[in-house]
């Protein structure tokens, strides 16, 4: 009997333990809102300068009613709320995903703008931002990628409320990303590479005639093709260089190319290993 009345008094603790562990793992799950209520609650947040609480309440309704009457505006306006709250990755997630499922819509073309938008932004590394550094500099493939996003963007939608925009930073873009590549020339000469210094020049002048580091393009070319003893090549640039920027720094009275100096780490002085870089 006292057996049988411990089994009974043990069964019973096991079974409240267990049935504790089962309530106190069960997630409680918060009530559905009215489809409208995530709406007025999102664009409240909007309102308040919480895009972060915004985007959740848009991603609730989206959960939620992904066909109901707010789900394409709420679409929308999720792109805008991530991009706010610096979520650059998912706002150009949610975009391309809005540019798949509404190709025909009013708006499509904002959503290809925010596209490219978040892809631009997002490029900018928190020390870009921060410390201020040149984005030349640094891996350029985000930046083409904005790039191309913002030229499919202008070549679908040229009078587009956002192509204004779009076109003032393609225009940095390509400068950027210009520079980027003189920055790699400048490398390879250092490097004593001329080949591979005239193929980053070109690139250059053959995919960003219009930027603001051609006349650089142009006398690396030169300096190149003056490495490889090409002259007559050598000669041809330097003509598109006198005609194209008669009062180039790289060209003396006479017409004449300058040389491009080398800089002291090409061929260290003793003087430059022992100050470590110092002292040229």
């Amino acid at each position: 009997m006292g057996f049988n009345h411990s089994l009974l008094r043990f069964a019973g603790i096991a079974s409240f333990s267990l049935l504790l562990a089962a309530c106190s793992s069960s997630q409680v799950q918060e009530p559905d809102l009215p489809e409208h209520a995530y709406y007025e609650k999102a664009q409240q947040a909007f309102a308040e300068g919480l895009p972060a609480t915004a985007a959740k309440n848009l991603q609730d309704l989206d959960t939620r009613y992904p066909f109901g009457e707010f789900s394409t505006r709420a679409e929308l306006d999720l792109i805008y709320a991530q991009y706010e709250s610096g979520d650059y990755i998912s706002a150009h997630a949610t975009a391309e995903r809005f540019i798949k499922n509404h190709p025909d819509h009013d708006a499509i073309d904002y959503a290809y703008y925010m596209r490219a938008l978040s892809t631009y932004v997002g490029s900018q590394s928190l020390i870009q931002r921060y410390l201020d550094i040149d984005p030349s500099k640094t891996d350029p493939k985000e930046l083409q990628k904005a790039f191309r996003e913002m030229s499919d963007f202008l070549y679908r939608y040229p009078t587009s409320a956002y192509a204004p925009d779009a076109k003032a930073r393609m225009i940095f873009l390509r400068n950027t990303i210009a520079r980027h590549e003189l920055q790699v020339a400048r490398y390879y000469l250092k490097r004593k590479a001329p080949l591979s210094a005239l193929r980053r020049s070109q690139a250059v002048i053959e995919h960003y005639p219009s930027s603001t580091s051609v006349e650089e393009a142009l006398a690396i070319s030169i300096q190149s093709y003056n490495d490889l003893k090409l002259t007559n090549l050598a000669l041809l640039n330097l003509s598109v260089l006198q005609k194209t920027y008669p009062n180039s720094p790289h060209i003396n009275a006479e017409g004449d190319f300058i040389p491009l100096p080398l800089p002291s780490d090409a061929n260290p002085s003793f003087w430059y290993w022992v100050s470590f870089g110092l002292i040229d």
